[in-house]
């Protein structure tokens, strides 16, 4: 089938009809029937019946549209990359992924800045995770990703930007530094595995001959944290988070003291933009405006 059989075929299923699939394509409906007529003498079978005025699926079609379905999601992934190529290259926008933490507390006041000094340039932030800022990033789709962590990959360039420190907050404990081996499995709220943060405190606890099982998962710092605002337990999170999160108990410093790396990522093979550098500045800025405003832990 040629691009065109299928963009007919695909808007019919869409729309159930070929009068409105043509509309879609804006193509005349005998235009759109050619086209469809011509994709079932090439394929050698029928595509839709013609029940009543009505075009009904055949069996065939059912088989083949989720096929085609993954057709024109490339389309759209190639689309967007094209449009990114484009943006970078006149210089003027930027598309940013972080980690919700950094999400809901430092990049908003980066964003207000910088959009504050530069209001004629584009910015498109995203909150995801770290893998999927990664995978975003390499696929042209991100310029800058700001993550919690070390991802070490082939086409991605990491630039180290602070250490966060990891804080217990617990609503039942009031002093620190606190120990690993002094919190109660029963009540602690874990991050889940493939969180960066959670691995780290894996290796130690089992480096101190240490095993706990988290009563509760969670995939964010922030959700964590809400949970232990709420009562549902004691949880370790990143010092930014303790911070910003309204309600919760004063942090408890760890002992002996961890902390994880803030870390911005972006494409290898790419010169940061005069965006990016400066938006890099601004982030190292306000991250250490929140380090010096914790309590001294």
């Amino acid at each position: 089938m040629r691009l065109r059989q299928i963009e007919v075929f695909y808007a019919i299923m869409s729309t159930g009809s070929l009068r409105r699939a043509a509309e879609v394509l804006h193509v005349s409906q005998p235009a759109a029937s050619k086209v469809l007529r011509y994709a079932e003498q090439s394929l050698g079978f029928a595509l839709f019946e013609r029940t009543g005025g009505r075009l009904v699926p055949t069996r065939e079609a059912r088989i083949m549209l989720p096929h085609v379905n993954t057709i024109f999601e490339k389309i759209s992934d190639l689309k967007r990359l094209t449009e990114n190529l484009r943006y970078a290259r006149d210089g003027h926008a930027i598309s940013i992924g972080c980690v919700p933490s950094l999400g809901l507390s430092v990049v908003p006041r980066v964003i207000q800045r910088y959009h504050a000094a530069h209001p004629g340039n584009e910015l498109t932030i995203d909150t995801l995770h770290g893998p999927e800022i990664v995978s975003r990033i390499l696929n042209h789709d991100l310029d800058l990703g700001i993550v919690f962590g070390t991802y070490e990959k082939q086409g991605l360039t990491a630039s180290h930007i602070a250490d966060v420190p990891l804080v217990l907050i617990d609503q039942e404990t009031a002093t620190g530094p606190v120990a690993l081996e002094d919190i109660n499995p029963a009540r602690y709220i874990g991050l889940s595995e493939n969180d960066p943060t959670a691995r780290l405190l894996d290796m130690v606890w089992e480096e101190a001959d240490l095993s706990t099982v988290p009563v509760v998962r969670v995939r964010t710092h922030y959700m964590a944290a809400e949970l232990v605002r709420l009562g549902g337990g004691c949880a370790i999170v990143d010092g930014l988070t303790a911070l910003h999160h309204p309600g919760l108990p004063p942090p408890l410093p760890l002992k002996p003291p961890l902390g994880i790396a803030c870390t911005v990522l972006f494409r290898a093979d790419y010169a940061l933009s005069h965006i990016s550098r400066d938006i890099l500045e601004l982030l190292k800025e306000e991250i250490q405006k929140d380090l010096a405003g914790l309590p001294a832990l």
